[in-house]
């Protein structure tokens, strides 16, 4: 069988545009993440506001994803720092940058954000969970998450739905 010059060009851009096709699929997605952490806060009455600061400790797993760097299953150990100003036990404001590290060793940088809720058992509330790069899978990915938390004691649960991409 004899292919001429344009069944081969055909042939050729196809082949192209499915290589173009699947690595974009890779450079961008969702995924939905639970996350559990111990939390050790320091909190301080301050004129009228309170200021908690501390740490919080424990893992993220990706419970559904468009694939990429977070695969479903996958999960992750974390570490972050927490600082907030609070107005009558309502957050002003709360943040959170976090350190990620996988079970291969790469490590995804965050930042949580919100500006609602409480920092105690029974409270919680909602905000934003931005995606910073890191390294390894991670490096160059960036992305938004929207997030809801809630306080038991000693521990918070955090759900988030995340887009993210890869530059």
């Amino acid at each position: 069988m004899r292919f001429g010059k344009g069944a081969v060009a055909v042939l050729a851009a196809t082949m192209m545009a499915v290589v173009a096709q699947a690595a974009m699929a890779d450079e961008s997605g969702t995924f939905r993440s639970l996350r559990s952490y111990h939390h050790d806060y320091l909190t301080i009455d301050h004129g009228g506001r309170t200021f908690t600061g501390g740490v919080i400790t424990g893992t993220g797993t990706v419970i559904e994803s468009s694939g990429g760097p977070f695969m479903a299953g996958s999960n992750r150990y974390s570490e972050c720092l927490v600082f907030s100003s609070s107005v009558d036990g309502t957050v002003s404001l709360l943040e959170a940058p976090c350190t990620d590290t996988d079970a291969s060793g790469d490590i995804l940088y965050s930042r949580a954000v919100r500006e609602q809720g409480e920092v105690v058992a029974g409270g919680g509330g909602a905000g934003v969970w931005e995606l910073l790069g890191g390294t390894g899978k991670y490096a160059g990915v960036t992305g938004t998450c929207s997030y809801d938390t809630e306080y038991l004691e000693d521990v918070l649960v955090t759900i988030a739905d995340c887009t993210w991409s890869k530059a």
